[in-house]
């Protein structure tokens, strides 16, 4: 059964993504950093209000997306730019929530400076094509925007009253979002916490074994994968006791942690990621999860295939 300290935490970054949101369009303050986003928004063809969601992810994934899909129920946000805005994250959400916090320290203590190193690199390039990709297409599907510093609505020019009435309108705001959102969220964690409680998540990391015999690396470098499917401390773990037997190279440690890392991305995507974007994006959010599962797998290939053509 799913964690509840976990299922707690992500409907609390929900919770504060969504009201957060709704505060910030009844304050309009958006409007004051647009001298932070009019570039980017100009580069992108995205919305102040996407650029801003994206900024978010840096500190919150969910805090992000949450914000994100509050703009796009609101209709402020279409499906192709809140796709797009999606993918987008990706580079913005290793760097700042998973990777330097997290990962980076534990993969370079326990796989040492090369090979961790080396696999951190990765993982943010890894991230940038994913990102980088969005923006290309974003700029060439998305219509161009202007986004001037100068407010076309003379009312917007009005100061911003944050203060306890703004406050609970944003709450109002949220809370028909919020009822819609958080029943589904946490009856679709359950329903998928039961099933891999009971074995599901093995068969899904048995499923990438070709991919290692295609690669031909060992045999024992299953357990890597194996372990990483549990937790990815167990795989990084597990690899550093094949280095240190000499068992594999420090390519096919690479590798293999990049095959593995498809597999705790592949459990992210059915575990966590299925539920949190159907919850916040209602149908549509079986297409942004299709679509976001699909640029980090094919990422992931085309870094595999730099280490085994360039390494």
């Amino acid at each position: 059964m799913i964690a509840a300290v976990s299922l707690m935490r992500t409907i609390g970054l929900i919770v504060a993504g969504v009201v957060l949101a709704s505060i910030i369009v009844e304050t309009n303050v958006l409007a004051r950093f647009r001298a932070f986003t009019a570039g980017f928004c100009r580069i992108s063809n995205l919305s102040h209000g996407s650029v801003t969601s994206l900024l978010t992810c840096v500190m919150s994934s969910t805090g992000g997306k949450s914000m994100l899909a509050e703009f796009y129920n609101r209709g402020e946000v279409g499906r192709t730019e809140t796709a797009l805005t999606i993918v987008m994250s990706t580079f913005p959400v290793v760097v700042g929530e998973s990777l330097f916090r997290i990962h980076a320290p534990i993969a370079i203590v326990l796989l040492g400076p090369a090979v961790g190193g080396i696999y951190v690199g990765l993982t943010l390039f890894s991230a940038f094509i994913q990102t980088a990709g969005a923006l290309i297409v974003s700029r060439i599907v998305l219509p161009k925007r202007e986004c001037s510093l100068e407010e076309e609505n003379p009312s917007k020019h009005e100061s911003i009253e944050f203060n306890r009435q703004t406050i609970l309108i944003g709450i109002k705001q949220a809370y028909p979002t919020l009822r819609k959102i958080i029943p589904i969220l946490i009856i679709s964690m359950l329903v998928i916490g039961v099933l891999l409680d009971h074995g599901a998540g093995i068969y899904i990391a048995g499923a990438f074994a070709p991919i290692l015999n295609l690669l031909g690396l060992p045999g024992e470098v299953i357990y890597t994968l194996v372990a990483q499917f549990m937790h990815f401390t167990a795989g990084y773990a597990t690899m550093h006791t094949l280095l240190l037997d000499g068992v594999v190279t420090e390519k096919q440690a690479i590798l293999t942690l990049l095959v593995g890392s498809t597999v705790v991305i592949t459990m992210i995507y059915v575990k966590y990621s299925f539920s949190m974007y159907v919850s916040l994006f209602g149908k549509f959010g079986v297409t942004i999860t299709a679509i976001h599962y699909l640029s980090s797998m094919i990422a992931k290939i085309i870094t595999i295939m730099v280490v085994v053509v360039w390494y």
